[in-house]
């Protein structure tokens, strides 16, 4: 388990704001531990090589302490989970899509580097969506690295409800894996429902069961997107970026980009100090009212050589 807190870059005052996840495991067995250590140092490595507007940047990657921190783009929204949750009903269709098409842009960036990275944990939690519509891919601790001619992964991982058929031990999986994710993914913001997983026998009910306004042209995405034999779904993260923009109501436009920058309040002036009188007169007291002075977030200042434990923590 991660725990992440906002912090200040240093020298106070520069309002630059980061993510700082710090690793702590819920477990006091050592070999627990060591996977999870390892997983923690395998996002880092990752990351650090990516570069692509819905990927959170990372800053730094260290240790204090025996507990390892990573650095990374602080960003302003939540994850779709949580604005399932506080909606409590079926997301707007035309959000999901545009979501959608950036998680394609995302998946197809992964899928194109040298080797190829499969994400394999596409889910809602795992998905941060600002105020402007921009999505956020994160969480790429069960990440992996595509190896050409290798049957199955070493380690079957994902989340049960989205995860496709091969990541339970029946092949390796590649980009068609994280298709089946976002297809996953898709049918739960449009359902308020999570779909059946792929390990069970029975199929997913229909989205028309719990959303009967989401068109035709959607749920056939989506139903493609899960095809149960990854032959029969996208082949490419790019290949379904084109239906899901076809199917969009009007032209996609990109969101934009929004840095995390905390801006400290004005400063509040003193009052101007009164003249020295000459003679002593009897004058009433001036009743001044308060001054509001502009609540300040609590963060902590972080640098990548020096660390204040911080004191706000946002998961």
């Amino acid at each position: 388990m991660a725990w992440v807190y906002q912090v200040e870059e240093l020298p106070t005052g520069s309002g630059k704001l980061w993510a700082l996840k710090e690793l702590r495991p819920q477990t006091q067995d050592q070999a627990e531990q060591a996977v999870a250590r390892g997983l923690f140092e395998q996002e880092a490595r990752l990351l650090r090589d990516l570069d692509h507007t819905n990927i959170p940047k990372i800053a730094s990657f260290f240790e204090l302490d025996g507990r390892a921190y990573l650095v990374m783009e602080f960003i302003w929204g939540e994850s779709l989970e949580k604005r399932l949750t506080s909606t409590n009903a079926p997301l707007l269709e035309t959000d999901v899509l545009k979501w959608a098409v950036q998680l394609c842009d995302a998946l197809h960036y992964l899928h194109t580097r040298k080797p190829p990275i499969i994400f394999r944990d596409m889910k809602p939690s795992n998905v941060m969506v600002t105020n402007t519509g921009l999505v956020k891919l994160i969480d790429f601790g069960i990440a992996r690295t595509y190896k050409m001619g290798k049957k199955r992964d070493t380690v079957a991982m994902g989340s049960e409800n989205y995860a496709a058929p091969e990541q339970w031990g029946k092949g390796q999986t590649d980009a068609r894996s994280d298709v089946y994710g976002l297809g996953a993914t898709m049918y739960h913001l449009l359902a308020n429902m999570a779909p059946t997983p792929a390990f069970l026998p029975s199929e997913p009910l229909p989205l028309a069961n719990y959303n009967g306004a989401v068109s035709k042209k959607t749920v056939a995405i989506i139903e493609k997107a899960m095809d149960r034999d990854r032959k029969k779904r996208f082949q490419s993260a790019a290949e379904m970026r084109a239906a899901l923009v076809a199917a969009l109501p009007g032209p996609y436009v990109a969101p934009a980009e929004v840095v995390a920058v905390h801006t400290p309040p004005p400063a509040v002036p003193r009052p101007a100090e009164r003249p020295a009188r000459r003679a002593p007169v009897q004058v009433a007291p001036a009743q001044r009212a308060p001054v509001p002075v502009a609540a300040v977030p609590v963060v902590t200042a972080v640098s990548y050589t020096h660390l204040t434990l911080p004191t706000k923590r946002i998961v």
